[in-house]
């Protein structure tokens, strides 16, 4: 594998974990559903549940630093 920046060889694989936001769209729909009682508790233990991880590949030129998708 070569860099397609500097074109070293000098390439590690590594795996990172990034976290998925949350859209503007979902804030405001929770931020509305917690205006109804019941439904806002609902809304409010999904809200607090946590965000989910997502594990992606990158390569990185160990070079010039360069990174990027597997």
């Amino acid at each position: 594998m070569t860099c397609p920046k500097c074109g070293s060889e000098n390439v590690q694989v590594q795996a990172v974990a990034e976290m998925k936001s949350r859209g503007c769209l979902t804030v405001v729909l929770y931020l509305i559903l917690l205006c109804i009682p019941i439904i806002g508790w609902i809304a409010l233990i999904m809200l607090l549940r946590g965000r989910k991880s997502k594990t992606q590949n990158y390569a990185v030129c160990q070079n010039c630093g360069h990174r990027w998708k597997v």
